[in-house]
């Protein structure tokens, strides 16, 4: 059905700013459409919208349109500002003076107004108690095209101020954020300013009021009361940023139930793997960290003195046979094959050898996967060996050695007869 067509509300009295808990069954109307550069992505204007476009710190909506009177949905993914106008990109063309119902991704909206109305409340308080002004503000635990799926760490959201509070001051901070959620806590209203306070690039100006804590102009959305938090979570770290600035870290609402559900996860299984109580995860830790290291240490001087008695026998047929071979079939790895392969060219280099070669290679029978190594002065000598072992082993792909030198291989997976076959070859041909 179409219908009258007017200019679009301005960002800053945005339905979804006048009133941020509108969710769905939100009739407008299509005021332009029009196909971007990219395939099968089209940018809608419409009258007016429940969906907020990003800015202020705080990310967009995401939800569904719908037809009025038809049940097709078309998924918005996102919402951007253009000029003073709320831009929707959907992935089809909507006639304008089309009517349509709006429905937003509501779980998203709720947290993004947890985050965002909780750091107005920090920023109350810090400059309440300690004088400290907000220098900027980032929201975290928000996916994107290239990192959808949102780490527990990436959670908490970060303030910026001019300087790092001490321990005390940190569980005052939060202790204070808290009362004024559970016991103290404040209604938030919005002061709209009308329109002779219409920014040319902001468009409407508000100003967003906690109670009598707090007045600070915003253009995103933010809950009814401080109660609507329901916790905020502050990370013991902090973080230098530009000079003497800190970043203090912290997370709201339904973000720490989801981080203390990881927390307990993560502490459970640690307790079980460490046959330990939570008290003694971080000794226990420690401990294991010690004893890796002594048993990397240890293994590495066994490496080593592997590596160079199989080097000596390598040597001793490249002297008398101008050519040799070596094949681990348990632990093949390429920093093995590496110690061996460095070893035995640096004694062929100071004895001066010439018109020699050598193949070395190994299996890891964990993966099945594997390294080869031909080693020789004559580019042609390790043209010929790499075309031979690429018949025998079809996943054999690498490089290099046409000068001479090394050329070096991979094998993602030997066949069945593959490692056999190659181990026979170099028998027969080394």
């Amino acid at each position: 059905m179409a219908a009258t067509v007017r200019n679009p509300t301005i960002v800053g009295a945005l339905a979804c700013q006048k009133n941020s808990f509108l969710k769905k069954d939100f009739r407008t109307t299509v005021v332009q459409c029009e196909p971007t550069k990219k395939k099968s992505v089209y940018e809608l204007i419409l009258q007016d919208t429940i969906l907020f476009p990003e800015g202020g710190g705080q990310p967009s909506d995401s939800g569904l349109i719908r037809s009025a009177g038809s049940k097709d949905e078309i998924v918005v993914s996102q919402v951007v500002r253009k000029g003073l106008n709320a831009v929707h990109l959907i992935n089809e063309h909507v006639e304008p003076g089309t009517e349509v119902c709006l429905e937003i991704n509501w779980q998203k909206r709720m947290d993004f107004m947890q985050q965002h109305t909780g750091q107005h409340l920090v920023s109350a308080i810090l400059d309440d108690k300690w004088k400290l002004d907000t220098l900027s503000w980032s929201m975290g635990g928000v996916p994107t095209d290239k990192k959808p799926i949102v780490e527990p760490y990436e959670l908490f959201n970060y303030i910026e101020i001019g300087r790092k509070l001490s321990e005390e001051e940190l569980l005052k901070l939060s202790d204070a954020c808290n009362d004024y959620i559970t016991v103290q806590d404040q209604p938030i209203t919005v002061t709209e300013h009308g329109s002779e306070a219409i920014d040319a690039e902001k468009g409407a100006m508000r100003t967003i009021c906690i109670g009598k804590l707090d007045a600070n102009p915003c253009c995103g959305t933010h809950l009814q009361n401080t109660s609507q938090i329901g916790s905020i979570l502050f990370s013991p770290f902090q973080t230098s940023a530009r000079g003497t600035n800190s970043r203090v870290y912290f997370m709201c609402g339904s973000r720490v139930l989801k981080y203390a559900k990881f927390a307990h996860t993560m502490t459970s299984r640690s307790k079980t793997l460490l046959s330990c109580s939570e008290a003694e995860i971080p000794q226990k830790i420690e401990l294991q960290r010690a004893m890796t290291q002594k048993v990397s240490k240890r293994e590495q001087y066994w490496m080593k003195e592997v590596a160079n008695s199989k080097a000596a026998s390598l040597f001793d047929a490249v002297v008398e046979k101008r050519k040799a071979w070596l094949a681990l079939d348990e632990f093949g790895t390429l920093d093995m094959l590496s110690l061996v392969q460095k070893t035995l060219t640096s004694k062929i280099e100071e004895q001066k050898i010439e018109g020699y070669k050598f193949v070395i290679c190994g299996r890891e029978k964990a993966t099945n996967s594997g390294v080869v190594m031909i080693v020789s002065d004559s580019a042609d000598e390790i043209a010929n060996v790499a075309s031979s072992l690429g018949q025998l082993v079809e996943k054999l792909k690498g490089g290099g050695g046409k000068k001479g030198g090394k050329w070096q291989g991979k094998v993602a997976e030997y066949g069945k007869p593959e490692w056999d076959s190659l181990v026979q070859f170099l028998g027969d041909n080394f």
